[in-house]
C-alpha cells in the first residue's frame, strides 16, 4: 500500500520562520528579557514505548473489512506537515537508558546511565548523575519556558527498587508522571505523581478482558476517563490551555504500545478500540523467523530456534492489541494539535513525535524485546514539524536521540549546562537532503563490562562492584559498541563476535559481510573509526567520518 499523508485535509495552520534571530538582536540591544522570550518557540515533544518504525505506517482491517491507517491523524498533522528521518536511531535501544539520553544529549558511556535499574540507570541511576539536575529542561526553565511532564519518566520512579523522593525533578513547572511502587498494569490501576502528591490509583489494577476499563466514550469524559493515554492527554492540553504567556515546553511520554509483561495483561488498547484489529495479519517481511543463522555471532545463534506456530499466533495477537493501542495515541496527537491551534500557539511550535526504542516481531526469530542493534530495535521513528520545517518530505540523515537536547536547545536559543555527545540537526529541518558523514554509536551494556567501567570511572562515576544480567528478556545478554554511518551498520560485540551489515542492498539485515573480501576495506574503516568513537565524548563524537569506502565490487543479497 502507497501511503500518502497529504490526500487528507490539512489543518488551516500557517507555518514561519522561527525569529531567533531577532533574539539575538534583542539581547544585543538591550530590550527587555520578557520580550526576546516571547519570540522563542513552543515546543512539544511526544514520545510512545517500543513502537516500531514499521507501526507508524501500518495498517489494520477494520470491522468493515477495509484496510485502515493506524495513525492517519500523525501522518497529515505531523509527517504532511513536516519532515519524517527515515534513520533515527535509539543509541542504546532500551527504555531508560534511551530516555536519559534524551534529557542529556549524552551517550550511556559519557553520562554513565547505561542501565534500567541501579547505580548506572533508571530513577535512581539519574537521580545521582549530574544529568538530573543540568539537563536541556532545566536549561529551558532558567530561560523563561514552562515545562511540563506527563506520564512515563524511568523505571523506578517511586519503586522500591528505584526512588521513593517525591519532590519534582529540577526544571519542571508541572509533573504528572508515572508512580510506580512495584508491577503495575501499565493502563488502568496506576498512581500519578501529581507536582509532588502521589495520586491515584486510576481506575483497577485487576485486569479482566472486558471488565475495569472506561466508557467507550472516552476520552469526551475528561479526568474521569482513566485509560493512560487518555488520562495524560488530557492533562496536557489542559496545562497548554492554563499556560502562562511566553513559551512552552511539553512533554508527553505514553506508555503504548508497550504491554505488561508478566502480568497477563499484555497491551491494552482503550475500550472504544478493542478488537478493531481482530483481522489483521502479522507483517512478515524478509528476515522473519529467519533460515538461516550461521552468519550471526556464536551468542546470538546460542538458543536461536525458529518460531513455531504457537508462537507466531502470539505474536499476532501481540501485534494486533499494539496497534489498537495506538490508535488512541493518535487521536491524542489530533488533540494536542488542536488545543495549540485554538491556543493560537500552534504557528510557532515545534512538535516531536518519537519512541524510545522499538522491539522485535518475529525478525531475526525474536518474538520480542529489543536490546540488539537490528533495525526493528533501534531503528524509531522521529517526526517533526514546526515554523521553517520544510512540509512533506523524508530525510536520510543519520540522527540519534543524543541530537534531540542540542536540537532543542538551538531552537530555543539557549545553551546547554552538559556537553553534548549529539549535535543540532537544526538545518537538516529546513534542508531535509543533507546527509552528511555522519557516524551514530549504538551501544548496550547488560552485563558488565570491565572496559566500560575503567572508562567511567576515570570520569568519577562510580561503578557497581558486581552487576549480573539486565532482567530476563528474550534476546541474548550481550554487551555491545558499534557505528551505524553511511550505507553500513558495524556492531563489535564482548565475547566476541562482528557484524557488518550493508543497509543499501540489505535492509533487513539478513546477511551479515564481515568475512566479505568484498568488503574487507569497509571493515578495516570501522574498525578504526569505532576504536575512536567508542567512548568518545563531546564534538570527537559528532565529528564527520570523511569518506566512506564502497565495496569492491557490486553486492547482492546473497553471494558473498
Amino acid at each position: 500500500m502507497i501511503f500518502n499523508w497529504t490526500r487528507n485535509r490539512p489543518l488551516n495552520a500557517l507555518l514561519i520562520l522561527p525569529c531567533l534571530g531577532g533574539m539575538l538582536l534583542a539581547a544585543v540591544a538591550g530590550r527587555a528579557p520578557q520580550v526576546a522570550e516571547a519570540k522563542r518557540p513552543d515546543i512539544v515533544v511526544i514520545q510512545t514505548d517500543d513502537m516500531t518504525s514499521a507501526m507508524l505506517h501500518s495498517t489494520y482491517i477494520n470491522r468493515r473489512g477495509k484496510q485502515a491507517l493506524t495513525m492517519p491523524r500523525t501522518g497529515r498533522l505531523l509527517a504532511a506537515r513536516g519532515v519524517e528521518f527515515t534513520n533515527y536511531y535509539s543509541s542504546s535501544p532500551v527504555c531508560s537508558p534511551s530516555r536519559s539520553a534524551l534529557l542529556s544529549g549524552q551517550y550511556g558511556h559519557s553520562s554513565g546511565l547505561v542501565r534500567n535499574l541501579g547505580r548506572l540507570g533508571g530513577a535512581s541511576g539519574i537521580a545521582s548523575s549530574p544529568v538530573y539536575g543540568s539537563n536541556f529542561v532545566v536549561a529551558l526553565e532558567d530561560a523563561g519556558y514552562h515545562t511540563a511532564h506527563f506520564g512515563r519518566f524511568l523505571n523506578g520512579y517511586g519503586s522500591r527498587n528505584g526512588i521513593s523522593d517525591r519532590t519534582v525533578p529540577p526544571g519542571w513547572s508541572a509533573w504528572a508522571s508515572d508512580w510506580t511502587p512495584g508491577p503495575v498494569r501499565r493502563f488502568y490501576g496506576y498512581k500519578l505523581n501529581v507536582n509532588g502528591r502521589v495520586k491515584g490509583p486510576f481506575g483497577k489494577a485487576g485486569y479482566r478482558a472486558w471488565r475495569n476499563k472506561d466508557s467507550r466514550r472516552c476520552p469526551a469524559l475528561g479526568l474521569r476517563c482513566d485509560y493512560h493515554t487518555d488520562q495524560i492527554t488530557t492533562r496536557a492540553v489542559r496545562d497548554i490551555r492554563g499556560a502562562p504567556k511566553g513559551p512552552i515546553y511539553i512533554q508527553v511520554d505514553y506508555q503504548a504500545p508497550h504491554g505488561a509483561a508478566g502480568h497477563g495483561s499484555g497491551t491494552e488498547p482503550a475500550s472504544r478500540h478493542i478488537g478493531s484489529a481482530r483481522r489483521t495479519p502479522l507483517p512478515r517481511p524478509p528476515g522473519f523467523n529467519e533460515p538461516g543463522i550461521r552468519d550471526k555471532p556464536p551468542r546470538l545463534r546460542r538458543g536461536g530456534r525458529r518460531l513455531g506456530a504457537a508462537d507466531i499466533q502470539r505474536l499476532t495477537r501481540r501485534w494486533r492489541h499494539e496497534i489498537e493501542s495506538l490508535r488512541s495515541v493518535d487521536e491524542s496527537v489530533g488533540r494536542i494539535v488542536r488545543t495549540l491551534r485554538e491556543e493560537g500557539r500552534l504557528s510557532r511550535a515545534f512538535i516531536f513525535f518519537m519512541s524510545d526504542n522499538g522491539a522485535f516481531f518475529g525478525e531475526h526469530r525474536y518474538g520480542q524485546s529489543k536490546f540488539l542493534a537490528y533495525e526493528p530495535s533501534a531503528n524509531v521513528p522521529l517526526l517533526v514539524r514546526g515554523p521553517g520545517v520544510k512540509r512533506n518530505r523524508k530525510s536520510g540523515a543519520i540522527v540519534a536521540n543524543v541530537d534531540l537536547a542540542p536540537t532543542i536547545a538551538d531552537l530555543a536559543g539557549v545553551k546547554l549546562r552538559l556537553k553534548p555527545d549529539g549535535r543540532t540537526f537544526r538545518d537538516t529541518l529546513r534542508f531535509p537532503r543533507k546527509a552528511g558523514r555522519r557516524a551514530v554509536v549504538l551501544e548496550s551494556y547488560r552485563l558488565p563490562s570491565r572496559a566500560l567501567y575503567n572508562h567511567l570511572e576515570s570520569k568519577g562515576i562510580m561503578v557497581p562492584d558486581d552487576l549480573g544480567a539486565e532482567a530476563s528478556a528474550a534476546v541474548p545478554a550481550v554487551n555491545y559498541s558499534g557505528l551505524r554511518a553511511g550505507r553500513y551498520k558495524y556492531i563489535n560485540y564482548e565475547g566476541p563476535g562482528r557484524e557488518l551489515y550493508d543497509l543499501r542492498v540489505d535492509p533487513f539485515e539478513q546477511v551479515n559481510r564481515i568475512h566479505s573480501p568484498a568488503y574487507r576495506q569497509v571493515v578495516r574503516f570501522f574498525d578504526r573509526q569505532l576504536e575512536l568513537r567508542r567512548f568518545c565524548s563531546a564534538g570527537a563524537c559528532s565529528r564527520g567520518t570523511g569518506k566512506i569506502p564502497l565495496p569492491a565490487r557490486r553486492p547482492h543479497l546473497r553471494g558473498f
